[in-house]
């Protein structure tokens, strides 16, 4: 488990990161993703992100480049009234638990959730506009967003529930 002064920089990081990314998102309608990890000289280094799909994104990976991985980002893409992006999804979740990484996801409202394998939860970082917002987003299409939820809730939710 990471200390809490490496928890905050590898959030920093993560914030840096998403920030940079989120227009180009927006404007391609695509996630966009990679790892944060730290280098042998102990600095948090991110992949350069790649262009995913609508709904999902394969990060490029670093693990050969001697760097011990320690997270995953992406982003959401740009806002849509039919499609739940404010929180990570059950999928995202279980992404990052399968790998056994901490994961950061970036919604089109500009919230910024940190996902949570060893808690069995994501929870929200920094609020709405804490990370560029999407010109389009309406937060009267999302409905009530909570500050964590486990992975069942995260089903519930997507199931309208």
């Amino acid at each position: 488990m990471l200390a809490l002064a490496q928890s905050n920089d590898l959030i920093a990081a993560a914030k840096v990161t998403l920030a940079g990314i989120q227009n180009n998102s927006f404007i391609t309608n695509r996630e966009y993703c990679g790892y944060l990890g730290r280098n042998p000289a102990g600095n948090i280094v991110a992949t350069r992100p790649r262009a995913g799909w609508r709904n999902s994104c394969r990060p490029p990976d670093f693990r050969n480049r001697e760097i011990e991985v320690l997270a995953s980002y992406h982003t959401h893409g740009r806002h849509d009234a039919g499609y739940d992006a404010e929180v990570p999804s059950e999928a995202d979740y279980l992404s990052d638990a399968t790998e056994g990484v901490f994961g950061f996801v970036a919604t089109p409202g500009g919230r910024m959730w940190i996902v949570e394998p060893r808690k069995g939860q994501v929870r929200l970082v920094c609020d709405a506009d804490c990370l560029p917002s999407d010109p389009s987003y309406d937060p009267h299409d999302v409905g009530f967003v909570d500050q964590a939820y486990t992975p069942q809730q995260l089903r519930l939710r997507e199931q309208g529930g």
